[in-house]
């Protein structure tokens, strides 16, 4: 996860690493060039305040944490158009003025789901969907039309994938899994009550899960073993299509279906083509 969100979330941070926390999060571009001294006095606590709150955030040091900081700082600088998300186009606009807004939303939606990706957290994502037996996704709406996406994809490569929710048996499925399998929520706003109840169930049961929502710091994303966030950019009650939503989570889920893919490239790769090639010779017997 990144580091500013982990500052924002403060989750298990002592008075002194708050302090901390608070500071970096007001003059972040500041902090660049303080050394750990000089951050420690300017937040009222103690050079060993500071070295405990970088290891909290999974570093080696304070000198990890600049890198770590100018390089988030340097990638959230990297903005495209500024295209809206929930009106994209207007009323008076030419055809391809409407082509070139949506073509801007793409590519900046894309942008900023990447800035808030993180490496370690993609391994472990495609680790733990690469080990699990079965993998159950809940996804509702425009969603599912991604987690069909998805599950196409993962069958071609002889992962068992269900969409839980597509046939109203996600109570079924919840109860039936094991620490074997592993669930994906798809969610962007977290507003679905049958999610807490599955989560807390799969929780309990020791079931991993994934979850890749808006809404990180929700009760959804803390009952997760992994959260993947995306941008919050769209408004529920202002939004003309789930444009900027539908577009993150299928860059992310290709992302993961990609890092799955690379775990065993040769294996998987011959795991392709043998379906297709099964695939066509079921179709050449179909004709005959």
């Amino acid at each position: 996860m990144k580091i500013l969100t982990l500052l924002k979330e403060m989750r298990g941070f002592t008075p002194n690493e708050q302090s901390i926390a608070a500071y970096v999060l007001q003059h972040p571009e500041n902090c660049l060039s303080l050394s750990i001294h000089e951050l420690a006095r300017a937040a009222f606590t103690s050079h060993s305040a500071v070295v405990r709150l970088t290891r909290k955030l999974g570093l080696a040091g304070f000198k990890e944490f600049k890198i770590k900081l100018a390089q988030e700082l340097q990638q959230s600088l990297q903005q495209i158009s500024g295209v809206d998300p929930n009106l994209p186009f207007q009323v008076h606009e030419s055809s391809i003025q409407v082509a070139k807004g949506m073509a801007e939303l793409l590519k900046e939606t894309i942008e900023k789901t990447f800035v808030l990706l993180d490496d370690e957290l993609l391994n472990r994502s495609a680790e733990m969907l690469n080990r699990a037996k079965r993998i159950f996704i809940f996804a509702l709406g425009d969603s599912q039309i991604r987690a069909q996406s998805f599950q196409n994809k993962l069958i071609k490569i002889n992962k068992y994938a269900i969409i839980a929710t597509e046939l109203a048996e996600w109570a079924h499925h919840t109860v039936n899994m094991t620490p074997e399998d592993c669930a994906v929520f798809l969610t962007y706003h977290n507003k679905s009550p049958i999610y807490l109840k599955a989560a807390r169930h799969l929780k309990n049961s020791g079931a991993p899960i994934l979850t890749i929502t808006s809404s990180a710091r929700s009760e959804l994303a803390a009952l997760s073993t992994i959260c993947i966030q995306v941008p919050n950019d769209e408004l529920s009650y202002a939004k003309i299509g789930t444009f900027s939503s539908q577009i993150a989570f299928e860059y992310v889920l290709n992302v993961l279906y990609s890092c799955i893919y690379k775990i065993d490239y040769p294996k998987n790769r011959q795991t392709a083509l043998q379906s297709l090639s099964a695939f066509r010779t079921f179709d050449m017997m179909q004709d005959i």
